[in-house]
């Protein structure tokens, strides 16, 4: 029982803070495969709940706006429209699991890249590219 707790917190955690959870599970005494299978099934689990959740929002918005409300321009809004355009899709998937974070990259992804075919399986790769370098390096450092 001990033990699915501790799993099930990594795979939460991998959800949540993609790139601080190799580490934790390599703390947390797994192997580098265990570590690689907990925390890519963790990102790739969150990004599809976020990335669904995201759409369900979307949708909601619609619903209850049928007016277009006045559009604000703030800090935050004028990055991620930036990003997007410099970046596009590639950039976004890069930058999710290592910097944007898992849930933050969902979203973006059900807004711009809802519609795009193959967007899905573009984020899903760069997550296990990200968790197996990751796990990578966590595992060398303890081991140095």
């Amino acid at each position: 029982m001990l033990e699915f707790s501790k799993v099930l917190g990594l795979l939460i955690f991998s959800a949540l803070k993609f790139f601080l959870a190799p580490s934790a599970a390599v703390i947390a005494g797994y192997t580098f495969w265990e570590t690689f299978l907990i925390t890519s099934s963790g990102g790739l689990l969150g990004f599809l709940l976020f990335f669904k959740f995201g759409e369900v929002l979307q949708r909601g918005f619609k619903l209850i706006i049928k007016a277009k409300p006045k559009k604000r321009f703030s800090k935050r809004n004028k990055m991620i429209v930036k990003l997007k355009r410099r970046y596009g899709l590639w950039g976004l998937a890069i930058l999710t699991p290592f910097l944007l974070g898992v849930p933050l990259g969902a979203f973006l992804a059900s807004a711009y890249y809802r519609k795009q075919k193959g967007a899905l399986w573009v984020f899903f790769s760069f997550i296990l590219l990200w968790s197996f370098i990751l796990t990578y390096f966590s595992v060398f450092i303890k081991t140095t």
